[in-house]
C-alpha cells in the first residue's frame, strides 16, 4: 500500500473535522493545533487571535505547515517538493528590449491598481490586511518585516559574513515599506524602488512616521532605469520577482548584478520551478495581458546561475523557502550571491 504523504494525510484529517471547520472558528484552530503540532494550544487568547486572522481550512493549513514548530516535528517525514524527474519548463526567451519593456509596463499597471485599492493586502494576502480591517492590524503588518531582515542576516552569518553598518542597499519592490524600515535600521542608505506610485507614497509616510531618513524612494518606470543607479553593496528583493514574467525577472537581474559593487551581496527570492508552468509570449499577450490580476511566475535555477556567472557572482547559498506555500510540485528559492573582487 502506497504511503500517504504528510500534506495529503493532514488534508484528509482536516476533511474529517468538518464539524469543527463549520462550527466555531476557535474550535477549528484547536483542532489544527492537535493535528499539525500534536498538542493543545498555549492559551485561549492565541486561539482567538488566530481565528480572527485566518479564513478557511486552506489558510489554517498553510499557517501551521509554515511554522518552525511544524518543520521540526515533520523532520524525517517531509518529502522533497520535486522527485527529480520533472520535465523542463517551457519558457520563451525574450531578448527584444521593446517586448521586455511592454511586459514590465503591464505589470506596473496591475500593481498601480493594487496600490490604489488594497496596497497592504497586495503585499501580504491575508484578509486582515485589507483596507476594512487594516487599522487593527497595521502594527503586526509593519512588525513582520523584521523577520525577513533577520533571515538576511542569518544567511550572511551562515556564509561567514555580516551586514556592515556602512552598507548601501537597493531594495526592489519595497511596497509600502514593510521591510524597508528594518533594512534602514541596519544599512547606511537604502534605495527603495517600486513600480506603484500608491505603494511608494504609503512607504514614504510609514518611514516618516518612524523617523527614518536614510531612505531614498524611486519609482521603477522602466528596465533601463536600473542601468542609471549608483553602485550598491546589497541587493534585496523578497516576494517581488515572482510577480513578473521570466523575461522581466532575467532583465532585472542582469542590470542589478551589473550595478552591484565587487564584494557586494545579492539576496533575493523567486520561484524556480512549478509543474506544468510555461511562459509562451504569444499566448501571454493574447490571454493574460489585460487581466490585471496578481500573477505568479517562475524562472529556472539554471537561468539565474548563468546570469550570475556572466556578471561575476558566486553562489554562497540557495535554500528552499516557504514564501509561496511549499506546495507539491513547486519550488521557491532564496539565493545569496556575492560579486567577486577584481
Amino acid at each position: 500500500m502506497q504511503r500517504e504523504g504528510l500534506p495529503q494525510m493532514i488534508g484528509r484529517l482536516l476533511s474529517r473535522t468538518r464539524r469543527a471547520l463549520t462550527g466555531p472558528d476557535n474550535e477549528a484552530i484547536v483542532w489544527a493545533y492537535r493535528l499539525f503540532l500534536d498538542r493543545e494550544p498555549d492559551d485561549p487568547r492565541t486561539v482567538r487571535q488566530m481565528a480572527a486572522a485566518l479564513r478557511g481550512s486552506a489558510e489554517i493549513r498553510r499557517c501551521f505547515m509554515a511554522s518552525e514548530e511544524f518543520a521540526l516535528r515533520a523532520n524525517g517525514n517531509r518529502r522533497p517538493s520535486l522527485s527529480g524527474n520533472e520535465q523542463r519548463m517551457r519558457i520563451d526567451d525574450v531578448d527584444d528590449p521593446t517586448e521586455v519593456a511592454r511586459l514590465l509596463e503591464h505589470i506596473a499597471r496591475t500593481w498601480t491598481r493594487f496600490g490604489d485599492t488594497e496596497p497592504h493586502f497586495s503585499v501580504i494576502t491575508n484578509e486582515k490586511f485589507k483596507p476594512a480591517q487594516l487599522a487593527g492590524n497595521i502594527d503586526a503588518f509593519n512588525a513582520s518585516g523584521k523577520v525577513d531582515v533577520e533571515r538576511l542576516t542569518a544567511a550572511l552569518a551562515r556564509a561567514g559574513f555580516e551586514l556592515r553598518a556602512d552598507t548601501t542597499c537597493l531594495e526592489l519592490g519595497c511596497g509600502v515599506g514593510r521591510i524597508t524600515a528594518w533594512l534602514a535600521r541596519r544599512c547606511a542608505h537604502v534605495l527603495a524602488c517600486d513600480v506603484s506610485p500608491g505603494h511608494l507614497a504609503l512607504a514614504q509616510q510609514h518611514l516618516q512616521a518612524e523617523g527614518i531618513t536614510q531612505v531614498e524612494f524611486k519609482r521603477l518606470v522602466g528596465i533601463e532605469m536600473l542601468d542609471t543607479l549608483a553602485p550598491f553593496d546589497l541587493f534585496y528583493s523578497v516576494i517581488v520577482l515572482q510577480h513578473n514574467p521570466p523575461p522581466v525577472i532575467r532583465a532585472i537581474l542582469e542590470r542589478v548584478f551589473a550595478r552591484l559593487r565587487p564584494g557586494g551581496f545579492a539576496y533575493f527570492q523567486v520561484p524556480t520551478f512549478r509543474v506544468d508552468y510555461e511562459f509562451r509570449l504569444e499566448h501571454y499577450l493574447r490571454e493574460d495581458f489585460d487581466k490585471q490580476a496578481m500573477e505568479m511566475h517562475a524562472i529556472p535555477q539554471a537561468t539565474i546561475m548563468r546570469t550570475a556567472r556572466n556578471h561575476g557572482l558566486d553562489l554562497l547559498e540557495v535554500i528552499e523557502d516557504s514564501y509561496t506555500g511549499m506546495r507539491p510540485g513547486e519550488v521557491s528559492n532564496t539565493f545569496l550571491l556575492q560579486k567577486r573582487m577584481p
